[in-house]
């Protein structure tokens, strides 16, 4: 089969492999049909460090080639033989990795922060193996290219989770790629008063304006604050939402956070960043600072949501697998949504 593997900073290739077997018995194989470039990949694409090592693990840089892709949605070819709850033909989505439920934190609850977890990715391919437990139906009438989008919404969903959004706050999120983007339509959805939007990226913002976002701001061209304030009457947001990961972004979150208000920090940051943040001003305005990792956990929830809303404008952008690093390369300078690799596209249907 064909899959793409980076070789190092922004050399990603295609090659041929060895498609996987049924090595487990509750194990499945997908024709994976559409897969994300998520911001967290393009980060190690271009070098970036995005976990500590432990001493005794590290033995340098990531080795080379590692696969890509965790973000799908395809239809089983192959099922194991423990496997009850799915058949070959069924259109799935697939988290990337699931809680043990034997640890500490799963037992206390902790399960979207378990760190021995089921771990399964390398879906920029024409096939991939997943652990049953792992899988996740996607209705008959959604399109795979949208139950691609599964995972990195999930994400936006949690991080509205984390930000105890209710009806009537006012909400600002910094950085309009799919994360922030799907938070800010989830946060209008959910009845926020006003919902402000920054990115510097042309193409991000009017893709903003198309689904429904009232203000959005070019922070190159208008200071955010400003903008924030005179939306708010000078009082600042009661959610604040970054979806970057990188400063300033993670420092203006904090910034335009209304006190008592809370700033959920979204984007995977590379090892290495850091804020300045005031303790005087944190206890002076006590707003509540939070991250939020994935959303593993709210796959069915966030599957409910891909039907009642339109995300069609977010999937539009799509590139052959052949075609793998021009895709990457526009997703790190013109995308404006979410880039999709076609790899067997719509062609399987459900038996």
């Amino acid at each position: 089969m064909r899959a793409a593997f980076l070789h190092g900073r922004l050399d990603v290739r295609v090659e041929e492999r060895p498609a996987p077997q049924i090595e487990r018995p509750d194990e499945v194989i997908l024709a994976v049909a559409y897969s994300g470039i998520c911001g967290s990949e393009l980060h190690a694409i271009e070098g970036y460090q995005l976990a500590n090592r432990s001493p005794s693990t590290d033995n340098g840089p990531t080795p080379t080639p590692s696969s890509l892709g965790h973000e799908y949605a395809g239809v089983i070819t192959a099922v194991g033989d423990e496997v009850e709850s799915f058949q070959v033909g069924q259109r799935v989505t697939v988290a990337p990795r699931g809680p043990c439920h034997r640890c500490e934190l799963c037992h206390n609850g902790g399960t979207a922060l378990c760190r021995k977890t089921t771990q399964r990715g390398g879906s920029w391919a024409d096939f991939i193996a997943a652990p049953q437990k792992l899988v996740h139906h996607l209705p008959d009438t959604l399109p795979l290219a949208i139950g691609a989008i599964t995972e990195p919404l999930s994400a936006s969903v949690r991080i509205l989770d984390r930000a105890e959004l209710r009806s009537g706050m006012n909400v600002c999120v910094i950085g309009a790629g799919p994360i922030g983007l799907f938070a800010a339509v989830l946060a209008q959805r959910n009845g926020a008063a006003n919902v402000i939007i920054s990115d510097p990226r042309p193409a991000r913002r009017e893709l903003a304006r198309r689904m429904g976002i009232p203000v959005v701001v070019d922070p190159k061209a208008d200071d955010l604050y400003t903008v924030v304030m005179d939306h708010t009457q000078g009082r600042g947001v009661e959610v604040s939402i970054e979806a970057v990961g990188l400063e300033p972004a993670l420092s203006q979150a904090i910034q335009v956070v209304a006190i008592g208000g809370t700033v959920v920090w979204g984007g995977v940051a590379p090892v290495g960043v850091t804020v300045p943040i005031s303790p005087n001003d944190m206890f002076m305005r006590e707003y509540t600072l939070r991250t939020s990792w994935g959303g593993i956990e709210i796959f069915e929830r966030t599957i409910r949501l891909l039907s009642v809303l339109d995300w069609s404008p977010v999937v539009e952008e799509v590139f052959p697998l052949a075609e793998v690093s021009q895709a990457v390369e526009f997703a790190r300078t013109a995308a404006a949504g979410k880039v999709l690799l076609e790899v067997a596209g719509e062609r399987f249907q459900p038996a």
